[in-house]
Formats: C-alpha cells, sequence, structure tokens
C-alpha cells in the first residue's frame, strides 16, 4: 500500500499579474487567469489519485467548485454550459495543499499549467498577431520568450507545515533579460514591436505602424492609441475574445469604472416613470451625437438593471450607453468626444471645436432633467481571512471546509447590492461596486464569514484563537488609475486594517481626482455600533429627515461645522495628567462638539437634542484600534474627524454642491 504524503502548490506572481490594468475587464482578467490555471493543476492532481486539503472544494471525489467542475470537464473534453455565471468568477486560489501518492510526479501539475496557458496565448497569436507579425522587429521571439518565461511555479512535496514560504525563498525563477521600448502596463516587459522609437524617424513610424494594424483588427476600444503591449499585456487584454475556442464563453464587455459609480443612480431614473421619455430621449440625442462609440455598456451584469431592461425593453439603449455619458465632466471633455467620434487630431482642431461646444451644452440640459447629478465615486473592496495560516495548521479541514462555504456565498452578496465579483476563492475576497453597496455589502460578507466559522469557534476558543476577517474600501473617483486604486486597497487591508488598526476591522479610503483626502479604520465593533453600520445608520436617518421636514438643517452636517471643529479642536489635545476619568473627557469633547454644531445652524435647536446626535456621532470623532490582546482602544485625549469627513462624503456621494 502506497503511502500518502503532503504536496503544496503555487502559481504567481499575483499582485504583479493582477495589479497591471487599465480597466475593469484587465483587472477581471487577471484574477480568472490565475484561478483558471491555478485550477488545471488541481485537476491534474485529482486525475492522479491526489485529494484537495486546501481549498476544500471536493467531497467524496466529487468536485464542489463550478469552476473547477469546467476545467475538469474541458480536460476530459466534456460539454460545458457556457451560461453559467458561475464559470466568469475566480473562485480558485493561486495556491493548494493536496495529499497525494509518495510516487507522484509534481511535473504533471506543472506541465498541464503550461499547456493550458500555451494553447490560451496561442489562440490569441494566430487570431491577432500571426497576421501582423512581419511589420515588427523580431516579434515572434519576444513572444515567445515572454510567454514562456513569466510564470513562477513553485511547489514541495512533504510533510512540513507551509513550506511554501521557505522554497520561494530560493528565487529559483530568474526571467530573462527584457531590451528595447517596454509595455506600458508590465514595465519589464518589452513591447511587441521590437522596435526603439529614440532611435530615428524610421524605427518611430515603424513601431507606430505595427500598432496601428493590430488595432485595425481588434478596435479602438482594445487597444488605445499610446497602448504599446507586451506578449503577457496582450494575453490578459485579449484572452476574452478568443476563449469560446479555447475554454468556454467569458465576459467580453466588463462594467467600466464610470458605468459603475452610475449603476444606483440608472436604477433609481430608469425605475421612474416619469423620467422614462426623458430617459430615451437622452439615449437617442447620445446615439445621434456621438454614434462614433465604439463601447456599449451591459446592464445585464446586474440583476435590478436586467430586469428593469426586461420590463421596459424602450429602456435598453439608455441603460446599455458608455458610461461617460452620464458625466457633465466627461461630456465636456472634447478629448474623450473626440475619442468616441473617431476623430483625428487635426480633424477635430479644424472642425469640431464649435460643434462639440453645441453637442455638450444640449446633452447637459438633457441629462439634468433625469435629476440629480450622478456620483462619479465607484468602490473598490477587499476581504481577507486574519491569521489564516495559523488557523489552517491547527484546523486544516474544518476552517478549509468554511472558507468554501464562505466563498460560495460571496457572489450572492455582491449582486445583492449591484456590485461586481472579480474574484472569490477562500478568505479572500475582491469586488466592485456602486458607491451606495460597498459598505453594506462589507458588512455583509463579514457576518457570512463568522457564521460559517461557528462550528469550528467551540474548538478555537479553547485554544485562544478567532475567526476573523478584515477589509478595506477605496472608493475611487471613476478617472483615477486603475492599478493606483487596486494598489492602495492592498496597501488599506494589509497596513491599515490588520495591523494598524488590529485586525478584525474595516479600513476605508476616499480617493479623489487630486489624490487621497479622507483614511479612516475602526475595529467591526465599532462600525456595527447602532446594529447596522454607523454610516449607512446616519445616512438614513438623515434622509428620513430630510422627508419629513422638507429641509436638510435638522440634520445638516455642514461644511463649515466640519472644517471649524478640524481647524479649532481636532489638534486639541486634554493633558494626560488629567485627574479626569475617560467618561469625563467624553462628556467635556461632547459638549464642546454639540456647542460648535450648535453654532453652526441657521435655525435654532435644543442642546439637548443637539447632544444627543452629537453622542451617537461621537464615535466618528475618535481615533480607534484593537490592542494585541483584541481589546478595543480608543485615544480619549483628542478628536480625530476623518470618519466625520467620510460620513459627510456619503451623504453627498462625492457630489460638489
Amino acid at each position: 500500500m502506497k503511502e500518502r504524503i503532503k504536496f503544496d502548490f503555487s502559481i504567481g506572481p499575483v499582485q504583479g499579474f493582477i495589479a497591471r490594468a487599465r480597466r475593469t475587464r484587465d483587472f477581471w482578467a487577471g484574477s480568472f487567469l490565475l484561478s483558471y490555471l491555478s485550477g488545471q493543476a488541481m485537476v491534474a492532481v485529482l486525475e492522479n489519485d491526489g485529494e484537495l486539503i486546501i481549498p476544500a472544494v471536493t467531497k467524496d471525489q466529487e468536485i464542489l467548485d463550478p469552476l473547477l467542475q469546467a476545467i475538469d470537464a474541458l480536460c476530459k473534453k466534456k460539454t460545458i454550459d457556457s451560461n453559467d455565471k458561475n464559470l466568469k468568477i475566480a473562485t480558485l486560489p493561486n495556491r493548494f495543499r493536496a495529499e497525494v501518492l509518495e510516487d507522484f510526479d509534481p511535473d504533471i501539475c506543472k506541465k498541464a499549467v503550461c499547456k493550458a496557458w500555451h494553447n490560451l496565448c496561442h489562440a490569441v497569436w494566430d487570431r491577432f498577431l500571426q497576421p501582423i507579425a512581419e511589420l515588427g522587429n523580431n516579434t515572434e521571439e519576444i513572444w515567445k520568450r515572454q510567454i514562456k518565461s513569466f510564470w513562477e511555479i513553485v511547489w514541495v512535496l512533504g510533510e512540513t507545515d507551509f513550506p511554501l514560504e521557505r522554497r520561494k525563498n530560493w528565487r529559483s525563477h530568474i526571467p530573462p533579460m527584457e531590451y528595447g521600448d517596454k509595455c506600458v502596463l508590465f514595465e519589464d516587459l518589452q513591447e511587441l514591436s521590437g522596435y526603439v522609437r529614440a532611435k530615428n524617424r524610421d524605427q518611430r513610424e515603424k513601431q507606430d505602424r505595427f500598432w496601428a494594424a493590430l488595432r485595425s483588427q481588434i478596435g479602438r476600444y482594445e487597444l488605445d492609441e499610446n497602448e504599446r503591449l507586451s506578449a503577457i499585456a496582450l494575453v490578459k487584454r485579449l484572452f476574452p475574445l478568443v476563449a469560446p475556442s479555447v475554454l468556454w464563453e467569458v465576459p467580453v464587455r466588463y462594467p467600466s469604472t464610470p458605468y459603475l459609480a452610475a449603476v444606483t443612480w440608472l436604477e433609481k431614473v430608469a425605475g421612474d416613470a416619469e423620467k422614462s421619455q426623458a430617459a430615451q430621449e437622452y439615449a437617442a440625442l447620445c446615439v445621434d451625437h456621438l454614434s462614433g462609440v465604439a463601447w456599449r455598456e451591459t446592464p445585464g451584469l446586474f440583476p435590478k438593471l436586467q430586469e428593469i431592461c426586461s420590463e421596459k425593453p424602450s429602456l435598453q439603449e439608455f441603460l446599455s450607453l458608455d458610461g461617460k455619458c452620464f458625466f457633465k465632466d466627461a461630456i465636456r471633455n472634447r478629448r474623450v468626444w473626440e475619442e468616441q467620434k473617431g476623430e483625428t487630431k487635426r480633424n477635430v482642431a479644424t472642425s469640431c471645436s464649435q460643434e462639440h461646444k453645441k453637442i455638450a451644452e444640449k446633452l447637459e440640459e438633457k441629462l439634468k432633467e433625469l435629476g440629480e447629478p450622478v456620483s462619479p465615486f465607484y468602490a473598490m473592496v477587499l476581504m481577507d481571512g486574519d491569521m489564516l495560516g495559523k488557523l489552517l495548521q491547527k484546523h486544516p479541514n474544518k476552517v478549509s471546509k468554511a472558507l468554501a462555504h464562505f466563498s460560495r456565498k460571496v457572489p450572492q452578496i455582491v449582486q445583492e447590492h449591484n456590485g461586481i465579483t472579480v474574484y472569490a476563492g477562500g478568505d479572500d475576497v475582491l469586488a466592485l461596486f456602486p458607491l451606495e453597496g460597498a459598505i453594506p455589502a462589507a458588512v455583509e460578507m463579514r457576518k457570512a464569514y463568522i457564521e460559517e466559522f461557528k462550528e469550528v469557534y467551540e474548538v478555537l476558543s479553547e485554544e485562544k484563537m478567532q475567526a476573523t476577517i478584515s477589509g478595506a474600501i477605496v472608493y475611487a473617483h471613476y478617472s483615477t488609475v486603475f492599478t493606483d486604486v487596486y494598489n492602495e486597497a492592498q496597501h488599506l487591508l494589509s497596513k491599515v486594517a490588520k495591523d494598524e488598526t488590529g485586525r478584525d476591522s474595516l479600513a476605508v479610503t476616499v480617493w479623489k481626482r487630486a489624490g487621497k483626502v479622507i483614511t479612516w479604520s475602526a475595529p467591526w465593533e465599532i462600525v456595527l455600533r447602532e446594529g447596522k453600520d454607523i454610516f449607512t445608520f446616519f445616512v438614513e436617518q438623515f434622509r428620513e429627515d430630510i422627508k419629513k421636514s422638507g429641509s436638510e438643517d435638522k440634520w445638516k452636517l455642514t461644511t463649515s461645522f466640519i472644517y471649524h471643529l478640524n481647524n479649532r479642536l481636532a489638534h486639541f489635545k486634554l493633558s494626560e495628567d488629567s485627574e479626569n476619568t475617560a467618561e469625563q473627557k467624553e462628556t467635556f469633547f461632547i459638549d464642546l462638539v454639540t456647542a460648535e454644531y450648535l453654532k453652526s445652524r441657521s435655525h435654532k435647536m435644543e442642546f439637548k437634542e443637539a447632544r444627543m446626535l452629537i453622542q451617537k456621532i461621537m464615535p466618528l470623532c475618535q481615533r480607534w484600534w484593537r490592542d494585541k490582546n483584541g481589546e478595543i482602544c480608543r485615544d480619549a485625549e483628542c478628536l480625530e474627524l476623518s470618519g466625520m469627513f467620510l460620513l459627510k462624503f456619503l451623504l453627498q456621494k462625492g457630489v460638489e454642491r
């Protein structure tokens, strides 16, 4: 009888592959490809009598994860249902642990990954690059070099717990040197034309000719005017177009960041019968005057918008408009309009200036009829389990099972809040939302995570361990560079939510055009202090009072109030030598903030009523964190107003008034 031994496998780079993205589909493609390739290695293990331990995606030799089921079916040349939405979500982590027979050859996994990768790349090359390769300078050689050497595949056979980290320290994967002009996404890789612009005019013109030829094949949307890409970046960008012939259909159209920001607004406008005619007229104007628009959004990715399209087919055109059509600044931006029309810079300069101005004014006027302005902010949400390595070492089977159940719940939670799931595997979640859905969705995901670990809580509590999850939310203006948003979300999660705030926490950043303007974090207990999340609680209170009173004044959080509070009191610090108790210090601050609030109001309000409001809102005026023992701490000596600025941002949805 052959013995069974542990097998750990990992494929990377992860962040370096996912983060290099200029648009949401690039971002999704990075996560999906990593998951797909990792799944190929998992299937290779299962086909050789292995058993997957982490993630827990099998039971009694039956595959439970839909994506892994599809990969298994693909390897066995079985029929795959391309309409299954689960096959569009990356659910498999880039690393896994299995039990294999002692004579198992790990090279089987590596070969499976390389075969799947090369099949995909070959399809992209044959369809798009082969016809124009002769216009380049050693283009095929560059392509083969980059495709062959990109992935770092690491494996370990043995009984040691989680040895992959030590194996990675060997740094046995050394990619070859890259020369010439570099890719605009992967700065360390050469772009595919092989020419060097700085050498001379001839090289520059040949480089431009190469990329123009590719652009004419695939369209302006797939490749921007100034994008010169490497083989890796092009596979990320173009693999959805060849996916049906290699694996199955995947999203060719993925919602843009302007469209994500507008989803909730679109739902509201399309659901208002009185605005239906105005919405149709606006769509007709956009189609007539921006007839060269190369991109149409896909409302069917959002269940509520899909439902509206089914019930009101006349609004399909409106709900499918390019996301930029809903924003005044984009309508006014001649460059955006020129790109949509496909005009050359010379032609635009001479013939389009006045025409654009008239059309922009007409569109703006019609847009006003649809109601309040659209929020220009969308949200990126990252969730990640805390201290998971220790939990898995102690109870791998139970913890892995809980993680599998959690990851299967995530897509539904995200969808219910108008979001798009990019990745949901194990404890890791990456999703995109309109502004309104991010915090409520993060709260629901945290709740689902805790529920799934109830079975192991009794065992964990005996060992003084807890299964918790931290979250990070970046509210970003739709024009912010996508890679920067992703990198900020990673930093926010690891450094702010986990390290500075002490895990089991939520951290939030607001990133406007000028850069980051607000960062706030607190343990989940503070976020959920009012039963639901504290921000949703106050936003709903504020809007309910507006309906009742017809005035914003009662709960008015004026800019002057917050800024005066910040300027006068934020740096005010009580003496640490004070004999006052923490409760007395808090009472002092509540009275101080209440007085400032009453000063800022235009209408009279009773001190008692105002104080009750400030008392509830006080947690947003203090800094909170969790110490090494997990106890919640706060700075009772001074005010910290980033929470107040965040509340004001959420109340106004980032729309300048």
